[in-house]
């Protein structure tokens, strides 16, 4: 039995694959269908606890997100924890998809974390459709939502991750799926997600209600505001499934823009309860373990911050060799990066240490002398808010739709918001930033870059630290990964072997999946001191 099959045997969902023996076998751990649909509040609490299980596995844990943060030259490393040394290696090899990888937990955690998820809210999808009432009309209504929201979100961080999935909703009949498991492409798991996240709006549609701060999803929320930070999942999803340039063009930005602004009008940031909720990415990029060396697991990259560099440095280290590398002084006007008491000073979001805390052995390009300090160094990834969702993402979400729409004139205000609040910089107009000394960014030739360069920078910047995914989904789809790196995951080795299907993987050179040459700097539309 595989592992997926026990869960949706055991659970009532989740993905069917193959046939199997010890069907009676009970896991405690895991809620089951009898019980789902006799009782009413336990049905709840399935519903209650499920955006628990997701928010590890979507970016605020450490599977997927050292891996796709490190090959997205988001954040550096030289450990070999949570799969990051093997898949951000350059040159790039291709994903050892192995069940017997050690560092199989890459593929694996997130995909049995998210099935899971599914499981347990379609359990109570099932109870509900056959006519379990949860106390009244009002709390029946919030969990449907809410267990078709958690489904539709789960599925779709499916398709961002893998080529392919299962759609398993609470009308899927799980003897034939089992008989003869479907495989759906990322771009059909993401549709599916769509649809279930729509289903949600309209099953909040039916009664008002409002979210508790200390459960759910961790913050209060009326149904209005829920509504609106379903849109703007649906948004994040629409735009981060595409695998290549060509596909984050045909994106559909005219819906992207109108889910925008149904979207979030406030920051979406869960309460941390400590060993409750909690966001181990902000730990990990954060952890100070000795004085003097912050940001001593993983650092951010001079890929990220080296565009903002006023002198030779980035440039210098770009066109150097790759094991010659060294790191080096950044100086900035970008107060997020650099203090106005000059280089050395700590910015807002990053702050400078000359620590080099990996080994030799991995390369010194590996290096960083900068380390994150947005969230702070202590206990605040389990205290206070963990933001999730913020409304700078979606603001450079919809400039860039604008931007693709030809509407680059609207995107401006929107890329300067953040820009001049947070970075302290002048603003950028259709040409892109001031034509000056010291201007950010700059492209790899030295000169100042273009509205779309800018569009990128703040959205590298601004994403940093809130979770460990959405660099990697960018970079993909804005051809900025490094060369041979795969797109995205394979069904894991594990399941495949049980399946007695071949295994497969991506990435690599000559291999499926993989990343063509960067080209950063190559605009979507014609703009000024663009290529």
């Amino acid at each position: 039995m595989t592992t997926l099959m026990r869960i949706v045997t055991l659970a009532g969902a989740g993905l069917l694959l193959a046939g199997c023996q010890d069907l009676d076998v009970a896991n405690p751990n895991l809620p089951d269908r009898e019980r789902a649909t006799q009782q009413p509040v336990s049905t709840e609490s399935f519903v209650a606890s499920s955006f628990r299980t997701f928010w590890p596995v979507s970016g605020h844990d450490d599977y997927p997100s050292w891996a796709f943060s490190t090959m997205a030259r988001e954040i550096t490393s030289g450990f070999a924890d949570f799969g990051q040394l093997e898949t951000s290696d350059e040159p790039r090899v291709a994903w050892n998809n192995s069940q017997v990888n050690a560092r199989r937990a890459v593929a694996e955690t997130p995909w049995y974390g998210l099935y899971r998820t599914i499981s347990s809210v379609n359990d109570a999808l099932v109870a509900i459709d056959d006519g379990l009432v949860i106390v009244d009309a009002q709390r029946t209504a919030r969990a449907k939502a809410v267990a078709k929201f958690i489904q539709g979100v789960s599925h779709g961080y499916l398709g961002l991750y893998y080529d392919k999935g299962i759609v398993v909703d609470e009308n899927t009949d799980l003897v034939a799926i089992t008989a003869r498991p479907e495989f759906t492409p990322y771009n059909g798991m993401v549709s599916a997600a769509i649809s279930q996240l729509d289903g949600a709006i309209a099953a909040a549609g039916t009664s008002n209600f409002t979210l508790p701060a200390e459960s759910w999803l961790f913050t209060a929320l009326t149904r209005d505001q829920f509504v609106r930070l379903i849109n703007s999942y649906s948004a994040r999803l629409m735009v981060y499934s595409a695998r290549s340039r060509a596909e984050r063009a045909a994106v559909n930005w005219t819906e992207v823009l109108r889910r925008v602004d149904a979207g979030i009008q406030t920051d979406f940031a869960p309460i941390a309860q400590p060993d409750i909720f909690f966001d181990d990415w902000k730990r990990l990029v954060a952890r100070l373990r000795t004085a003097g060396r912050p940001s001593d697991f993983g650092r951010p990259s001079y890929w990220l911050l080296g565009p903002a560099d006023s002198t030779q440095g980035f440039i210098n280290y770009a066109n150097t060799p790759l094991q010659s590398r060294m790191p080096f002084q950044i100086r900035t006007k970008d107060r997020r990066i650099q203090g106005e008491a000059g280089p050395a000073s700590a910015g807002s979001y990053v702050g400078y240490n000359l620590n080099n805390i990996f080994a030799v052995s991995r390369g010194t390009w590996r290096f960083s002398w900068y380390f994150y300090g947005r969230n702070g160094t202590a206990l605040t990834w389990q205290t206070g808010p963990q933001l999730a969702i913020t409304t700078t993402e979606m603001d450079l979400i919809k400039a860039e739709a604008l931007i693709r729409l030809n509407r680059a004139a609207e995107a401006v205000p929107l890329i300067n918001r953040s820009r001049i609040a947070n970075g302290k910089l002048p603003a950028v107009t259709i040409d892109g930033p001031p034509n000056e000394a010291g201007c950010v960014p700059r492209k790899l030739n030295g000169t100042c870059g273009s509205l779309w360069d800018a569009l990128r920078y703040e959205k590298g910047i601004e994403m940093l630290g809130v979770n460990g995914v959405t660099a990697f989904m960018d970079a993909r789809g804005w051809q900025t990964l490094p060369e041979n790196t795969f797109v995205h995951l394979p069904i894991p080795g594990r399941e495949l072997g049980t399946l007695q299907l071949e295994n497969y993987t991506f990435g690599g050179p000559g291999g499926a999946a993989s990343a063509p040459a960067p080209d950063p700097e190559r605009c979507p539309v014609n703009l000024p001191r663009c290529s």
